[in-house]
């Protein structure tokens, strides 16, 4: 089944429950009920919208790609990007393109007095990891559904600071890649799939300031408990960090690149000063043949063939001690 009912309870035992009309009944205020869907299309899903006490087509998947928050008076629904999810494991040499692998799931928050909802396709690894962090009972039916959506988007942004995590190690690899290899066939388009990764999470977040920045604002504060109100707060500036963070990050891409070209240009300047160093030594062989070759005696001209295997001799290796005397000299 894609809906799911879990209910924390302060004074029993957090469970399961199976998904029925009477699954309202006996909350109080050390009880609270979650209900997690993760299929759109599910023919349940109206139904439990309805029994909340909800209006919202939590199941229309027309603009379900588009953050919002909407205000319902004594309720609220927000729809948020979920950060990137990867489904296979990451090699050392890979750039990370979101296309290859990689999937941003979109959550709906239906927020009422006694229930939460969410809603997306698929698992959401910040749901997830807030389910499979409760290795025992605890104390969260003390809290408002208002203060657990808080508390899920701190794991949605946490996500997003995981991802940043990811990016940094993707770019110390490809920085040691620069600065070991002597080719640079493939790493400019590594460095391209880099940036456009870091864009792709930049505007994943930058379109849910609205929704962060909302939360916050006075009319929501109304429909809010007051213990929730805080947390909302905290929010907003946890999200200028995440998106500091990606800010940063896009600025680590920039200085691979910025190393790229450094390490270019060398291997440029190294490859020059060997051709000019070849162009000298060849020039000084010619220097000496043009100098034999003009028209005068001399007793060497006289020698013939073991004459010619002299100078023959001399000039390589003339040109052998030189190149032996640049390389101790680092000049190549």
């Amino acid at each position: 089944m894609a809906v799911k009912a879990y209910l924390y309870d302060a004074d029993g035992h957090d469970r399961e429950l199976p998904l029925d009309r009477e699954m309202l009944d006996g909350l109080d205020e050390r009880s609270l009920l979650w209900i997690d869907c993760d299929d759109r299309s599910d023919p349940d899903l109206p139904w439990v919208v309805e029994i909340v006490g909800s209006s919202v087509e939590l199941f229309s998947r027309g603009d379900a790609h588009r953050p919002s928050l909407d205000n319902y008076g004594d309720h609220f629904h927000l729809r948020v990007c979920a950060a990137p999810q990867h489904h296979r494991p990451q090699r050392d040499d890979d750039a990370g393109d979101l296309q290859d692998g990689v999937r941003t799931p979109t959550v709906d928050y239906l927020v009422t007095a006694r229930v939460l909802v969410t809603v997306h396709d698929g698992p959401v690894a910040c749901l997830s990891g807030f389910r499979d962090q409760d290795k025992a009972e605890t104390m969260i039916g003390l809290l408002s559904p208002q203060a657990l959506a808080a508390s899920l988007l701190d794991w949605h942004l946490g996500a997003y600071f995981d991802e940043v995590s990811r990016v940094e190690a993707s770019v110390d690899r490809l920085d040691e890649r620069v600065l070991r290899e002597t080719s640079s066939r493939g790493l400019l388009g590594r460095m391209v799939a880099m940036r456009r990764r870091v864009s792709r999470l930049r505007s994943l977040l930058v379109a849910q300031r609205d929704v962060f920045y909302g939360l916050s604002r006075p009319d929501f504060a109304l429909i809010t408990d007051s213990g929730a109100a805080p947390f909302y707060q905290s929010l907003s500036g946890r999200f200028e960090r995440a998106l500091d963070e990606v800010e940063r990050t896009r600025d680590l891409v920039t200085g691979s690149f910025e190393l790229f070209t450094s390490r270019s240009s060398q291997q440029t300047n190294d490859l020059v000063k060997i051709l000019t160093f070849i162009t000298a030594i060849i020039g000084f062989c010619a220097a000496v043949a043009g100098l034999l070759g003009m028209n005068f005696q001399l007793a060497i001209f006289e020698t013939g063939f073991r004459g010619f295997l002299v100078v023959t001799g001399g000039l390589v290796l003339t040109a052998v001690l030189s190149m032996v005397y640049a390389r101790r000299r680092s000049w190549i």
